[in-house]
Formats: structure tokens, C-alpha cells, sequence
């Protein structure tokens, strides 16, 4: 299981603990530069990051044996994933997934975060160490850091121009046949990573018939339209009604415009033919959409999840709810709007529980 960047093992411990129930042996990677501070990720590499994974799936191999080996990445945890799995094809030494399960992967490029490196060189200077920060907020997170480095965001960049460019490159004479079996969880709206770069970047280069994408629409009974900055609706129409797609695509939303029960969409590769299923649940009241940081989160997470401890002593994040003046909390207020936990994460977790299981 690998953790995003400025995050924790924590973050895929609900997934971890049911993956072990059901009797795989499960390794919670901690990645270099995370868990002592956020100064941690000053001077980390993501080539630190991968080689910590090499040497997981190396002891992995020895203790499954002839058992298959399976990889879970979320964010930049889910672009490790992929770096590791495309460099592992043909090579001996590193033992191969038979299936990756990604959360909200990273696999754009950003133009802006292109310039970070030079930042990070600057910030160097006498005078200058705040150029190291994109931002600093009090550590109030017991198992993320709130302040970010600008070396991480470069070596997210770094991290997924190496991917872009291995996939481009080995898929040139086409599409990639000996790829592990890859599910993809994304929301349709999601500040970190996009749709259209998980598909161009990566789906369309991989081979028929062995990889899906589940997408997490947007409630459209409890949003108005101008309000919206942007809607996702026409692109996942547009892939509902495309044809020629060679993987499976799985959209979860409302039933109707109308309802907030919610359902899932689900079509075959180089189909127009929609199965729908409903997932028992509706859109929780106030609930707009997913996040980037919802999604590997179960509602009843102890700590992100949608109904706090009785105990004042106990620390919730999951929920706030403050009305008041700005500037009194030591939160940002962007913490009470984004979504900290997965409402339809049962559907996720069995979706994926059942792809490690395989055919």
C-alpha cells in the first residue's frame, strides 16, 4: 500500500485491514521524508520514495512465494505504482504486480510546477527560506502534514514526467500488453489530478479488455449549475457514449436529476450498452462531490469520517461545521469545504477487494 505525498500509511489502513481479513499479507509502505515533520520533504527524491518500494515488493516476493503480488497507490503513491510497474517488465530483479488498484493517481504533467526546481535553489539564500514553502499552517493533522514543500510538489512533477514519458515511449508500437490489470477510483472533480489526463495519459496506451476506470460524478440534485466553475457532465457523457474505448468505465451517480439516490453505470469495453446498478445509498445532505482526499476513506473513519466521537477529547476532522470570523481557527477555510471521507467507499472497497481477488 502506498501513501500519496505528504500523507501517511494511514490513509489505505481501512483497505489494508480488509485486505488482511481476507488473508493477503499486507505492507503499509511509509515513504522517505514522511512521518517526523514536514521538513521532511525539503530534500526527499521520489527515486528515494521508489526505492523503498523495490525493496517492499522484494520481501513481499519471499514471503508469498508462488502467490501473486498486488499493488494499492493513491495520489503520487499511485504514480510510484505505475513508475514501479512499468520499470519491473523485463526485469528480472524486481518482482512484477499481478494487478494495481490506484486511487486518484497523478499522472499529469503541471506546467507550473515545472519551475519548482529553481525555487527550491533560491530558497537556499540567506533570506530566501520561505521560497521553500508553497504553504505553512499548524500541524493540527495527526497523520498529514499541512505545510508543503516546494521540492514535493517538484518531485511529483519529476515522478510523473518519468511515468508520461516511459508509457509514450513503450507504447509507440502499441498498446502495452504486458501491463498488470489496473482499476482506477477518481472523482470527477478533484483539485489534483483530472479525467482526461488518467485516459490520455495512460488508458487509451494500455491493452484491451484488462483495466477499468470508476468515476465518482458530481451530486446533481443539490448543485446549482451557475455556481459550478466548471461541470464535468459533457465529459462523462462523452465517455459513456464512446464506443471505441478499450476499457471498462464505471460512473457513479444519481439515479436521476431529480433524486439523491445514487447508482452505478457500467459499460464494456468498445460498448454503448449501460448496465445500472444501485448502490442501496443516497448523496449525503450537503455533500456536493467527492475530493481528491475523500476517496480512501470509509464514512465511519475515526478521524475523517462523518459522525465525531462523543468525546470533546477526541480529535475530528471529518465534519467541521463552524460559522464565525475568519482568521479564528487555525485551519485554513478551505478545510470547511472539502470532503474528508468517501460516502459510497463500501462500493469502492468491495470493487476492489474483488479485482485483487481476480477472475
Amino acid at each position: 500500500l502506498l501513501h500519496g505525498m505528504s500523507d501517511s500509511p494511514y490513509s489505505l489502513r481501512a483497505l489494508g485491514e480488509s485486505l488482511n481479513e481476507r488473508g493477503y499479507w499486507v505492507v503499509g509502505v511509509r515513504l522517505p521524508g514522511h512521518g517526523t515533520a514536514p521538513s521532511g520533504l525539503k530534500n526527499v527524491r521520489w527515486e528515494d520514495m521508489a526505492a523503498v518500494l523495490s525493496i517492499a515488493m522484494r520481501h513481499l516476493a519471499t514471503v508469498a512465494g508462488e502467490g501473486s503480488l498486488h499493488l494499492v497507490g493513491y495520489s503520487t503513491g499511485a504514480s510510484l505504482a505505475l513508475e514501479y510497474s512499468l520499470s519491473a517488465t523485463g526485469t528480472p530483479d524486481r518482482p512484477k504486480p499481478e494487478s494495481l488498484v490506484l486511487i486518484s493517481p497523478a499522472v499529469a504533467i503541471s506546467p507550473a510546477a515545472a519551475g519548482a526546481s529553481w525555487i527550491r535553489l533560491f530558497s537556499r539564500l540567506p533570506g530566501l527560506e520561505k521560497l521553500a514553502w508553497t504553504q505553512t499552517v499548524p500541524e493540527f493533522d495527526p497523520f498529514k502534514y499541512n505545510s508543503f514543500a516546494v521540492n514535493a510538489g517538484d518531485q511529483v512533477h519529476r515522478l510523473t514526467r518519468r511515468v508520461v514519458r516511459q508509457i509514450a515511449e513503450r507504447s509507440a508500437s502499441g498498446p502495452l500488453s504486458a501491463f498488470p490489470r489496473t482499476l482506477i477510483f477518481l472523482s470527477t472533480v478533484d483539485a489534483t489530478v483530472t479525467v482526461d489526463a488518467v485516459v490520455d495519459n495512460l488508458l487509451v496506451h494500455l491493452a484491451a479488455d484488462r483495466h477499468e476506470l470508476v468515476l465518482f460524478d458530481i451530486n446533481r440534485n443539490n448543485v446549482k449549475s451557475t455556481l459550478l466553475v466548471s461541470d464535468p457532465g459533457p465529459l462523462t457523457t462523452a465517455l459513456m457514449q464512446d464506443d471505441t474505448l478499450s476499457f471498462d468505465l464505471t460512473i457513479v451517480g444519481n439515479e436521476a436529476p431529480d433524486s439523491n439516490r445514487v447508482v452505478s453505470r457500467r459499460k464494456s469495453p468498445r460498448s454503448s450498452s449501460v448496465s445500472i446498478e444501485s448502490l442501496g445509498t443516497d448523496w449525503p445532505a450537503g455533500v456536493i462531490s467527492l475530493s481528491h482526499v475523500a476517496l480512501p476513506f470509509p464514512m465511519d473513519d475515526p478521524l475523517y469520517g462523518a459522525r465525531p466521537y462523543d468525546s470533546n477529547e477526541v480529535l475530528h476532522l471529518g465534519n467541521i461545521a463552524f460559522l464565525g470570523e475568519r482568521g479564528l481557527l487555525k485551519f485554513p477555510a478551505d478545510w470547511l469545504l472539502r470532503l474528508r471521507h468517501n460516502p459510497f467507499y463500501d462500493f469502492q472497497e468491495r470493487r476492489a477487494l474483488d479485482w485483487i481477488d481476480g477472475p
